[in-house]
């Protein structure tokens, strides 16, 4: 018998193997075989038959979970969740607004002024946040204490667990509401921001005052009462007059260097010599604290809401807690973002601090002058040394908005880890948050450490010109590729920018960052530059050959792919995205231009409570978010 052709089917242990079988005995091959069948597993083994249910079972539930837990929640959803619960709740921020432009135009204040006396003005998260949600919760307190300064200590534990722990949607919510109402800190300061100049208010103390008004206010109104605050003359509110941008702006590279250690030492000293004032002993005891107890122990700072349903998908994540009220939808996202870049950059300016926008948001800018539709924050970048002054002058304010503009309130605050890089948890150094939604700007500092990069500069560590920075998240730069910043226009306001643009880019997010144009579901369409997310259209709808225009260059319905939604977007963004390329045809190299002749452009975004707002009182014809307000430029 030949056994050739089945050779280069067994290996030759198996074939000598099967020829040493061959040649035994027949008693010994029987034996040899029956021994050998009481060796093999049965699948039908009892066991495994019972668990068998169990297991599949378990499959189903977790593709049941995965599947529950990843699908997204439709945009339109979001936006009718966003109208009814606008619907149900009486608040308006414009109220509380009203009553503080008055309090600012009385000359004289009383000790029994209702909103303040000469020293300043109470505050109450109450007053300014929508806390309705959680009523149930909160009116024994209010009935106990109607100026709202005593919560019973249960409400204050309640509020006081961590916005991380893990927990469902409703309870977060109210576990945020309770933290504003009874426990959470107070501004120091309100900074209003008018056409002429941005007004300081301190804050002297906590008072509910609530904020129902026999006849809602109106935006008329509070524009009309702000026009008055230019007339006011109070030595007591610090008044600052608005400046335009500069074109570009040379950081001093020593603005990058702090070291706690010495500036505790020098403020020993001071101390020792009894020299110090109050506001240097007070920062002496926070660097102490800072230094030794803090920053190399603490928790993340900022924290957002932890929700069980929200795990993967993460919709809360960039939600500062426990300003979380809801899931917000990408057009009400977007419209945040429109108008916080225009507050921060304003007070900036005004104070003295240099920042600028970089990582996502620059990468937004190179494509169209936008934010990505994708992006939950915008980051900003700014010296280490300028963070620390910001923290000691600002810590802790309320910025409102220009009410011609919108609702805007923000909260800035800066962790007290800032100081140095710790145990590297809290790697945002600041946040400038929108209250209504939760929304913000992160705001990261830039330092030179003794930690070397990992890649050496050109050799040439040692010169402060050229010198290597990073923030607390390990992202490096250059000084020579971040300065001088720059003058641009982003979401059609004026901001800063690194000098250079697309090196820093394609080193950070790949060789092809600037020329890819599919990312997170979305394809980048230039001839309408605009990120079109791939349900609504996967390619761009006609050819070369045939226009998505009419004859009015408008958009129309079947070059948007039959989406209203988009075709509205293409009325928002083409004043930017045109300023954009016509000034960026190289991103290092922008077309000159002059500043205060071309100005800002207008805000193309309706403020979010006054979308909502409109829909819900009929006082709009559609539900486009489109609309233009022109800035009005100081001394007009």
């Amino acid at each position: 018998m030949s056994y050739s052709y089945h050779l280069h089917h067994v290996n030759s242990h198996q074939l000598n193997h099967y020829i040493h079988h061959q040649q035994l005995p027949q008693s010994q091959k029987s034996a040899t075989i029956s021994t050998t069948s009481h060796t093999i597993p049965r699948f039908y083994n009892k066991k495994l038959r019972a668990l068998l249910p169990f297991l599949l079972l378990l499959l189903c539930l977790y593709k049941t979970a995965t599947i529950f837990l990843t699908t997204e929640i439709n945009q339109a959803e979001l936006e009718a969740h966003a109208l009814a619960y606008h619907k149900s709740t009486q608040f308006n921020p414009k109220n509380i607004a009203l009553d503080l432009y008055n309090y600012v135009i009385e000359q004289q204040h009383s000790l029994e002024s209702k909103i303040g006396d000469s020293r300043g003005i109470y505050f109450h998260w109450d007053d300014w946040v929508d806390l309705s949600a959680s009523n149930h919760l909160l009116n024994k307190a209010k009935l106990a204490s109607p100026s709202g300064t005593y919560c019973e200590p249960s409400l204050v534990k309640y509020g006081s667990v961590s916005g991380h722990k893990l927990e469902g949607y409703e309870t977060k919510i109210q576990r945020g509401a309770v933290n504003l109402y009874c426990s959470h800190p107070l501004p120091q300061r309100i900074v209003i921001a008018t056409d002429e100049s941005l007004i300081e208010v301190p804050v002297i103390g906590k008072k509910r005052f609530g904020n129902h008004k026999t006849v809602p206010v109106k935006s008329d109104q509070l524009v009309n009462k702000m026009k008055q605050l230019h007339q006011t003359a109070n030595a007591n509110f610090t008044r600052k007059p608005i400046v335009d941008l500069q074109k570009q702006v040379a950081i001093e590279p020593d603005d990058f260097i702090f070291k706690p250690d010495v500036e505790i030492f020098g403020l020993q000293e001071k101390l020792n010599n009894q020299t110090i004032t109050p506001e240097e002993l007070e920062y002496l005891e926070f660097l102490e604290y800072s230094n030794n107890h803090l920053v190399d122990h603490t928790d993340r700072y900022f924290k957002y809401a932890w929700i069980y349903t929200d795990m993967l998908q993460g919709k809360s994540h960039h939600i500062a807690y426990p300003f979380f009220k809801r899931y917000i939808s990408d057009r009400e996202r977007q419209s945040v973002m429109h108008h916080i870049i225009r507050a921060w950059f304003q007070f900036a300016e005004v104070n003295g601090f240099a920042s600028w926008i970089n990582h996502g948001s620059l990468l937004g800018w190179a494509f169209n002058g936008l934010n990505m539709p994708w992006d939950t924050d915008i980051d900003v970048q700014m010296p280490i040394a300028q963070l620390d002054r910001m923290a000691r002058n600002f810590n802790r304010t309320l910025v409102m908005e220009n009410p011609r503009y919108g609702n805007g309130r923000y909260w800035l605050e800066v962790a007290p880890t800032y100081i140095r890089q710790g145990n590297g948890r809290s790697f945002i150094d600041a946040r400038f948050i929108d209250i209504q939604s939760g929304l913000y700007i992160d705001i990261s500092a830039l330092s030179h450490t003794e930690v070397p990069p990992p890649t050496d500069k050109d050799g040439k560590l040692a010169d402060l010109s050229t010198m290597s920075v990073h923030c607390k998240n390990w992202n490096w730069h250059s000084l020579d590729e971040l300065l001088p910043i720059r003058h641009t226009y982003f979401e059609g306001a004026s901001v800063y920018i690194p000098k250079k643009v697309k090196e820093p880019l394609k080193h950070k997010y790949g060789a092809k960052a600037l020329t890819n144009y599919h990312f997170h579901n979305h394809n980048y369409q230039s001839d309408i530059s605009l990120w079109v997310n791939d349900q609504v259209c996967a390619n761009p709808p006609f050819s070369k050959t045939r226009s998505r225009f009419n004859k009015y260059h408008q958009l129309t319905k079947k070059g948007a792919c039959n989406s209203k939604v988009l075709q509205d977007e293409y009325n928002i963004v083409k004043e930017c995205t045109q300023r954009h390329h016509e000034l960026n045809q190289d991103l290092d190299s922008p077309k000159f231009y002059d500043i205060t002749t071309m100005g800002d452009l207008p805000i193309f975004r309706k403020d979010a409570w006054d979308y909502y707002y409109e829909i819900n009182h009929h006082l709009a014809n559609n539900d486009n978010w489109y609309i233009r307000k022109e800035i009005i430029k100081p001394g007009l």
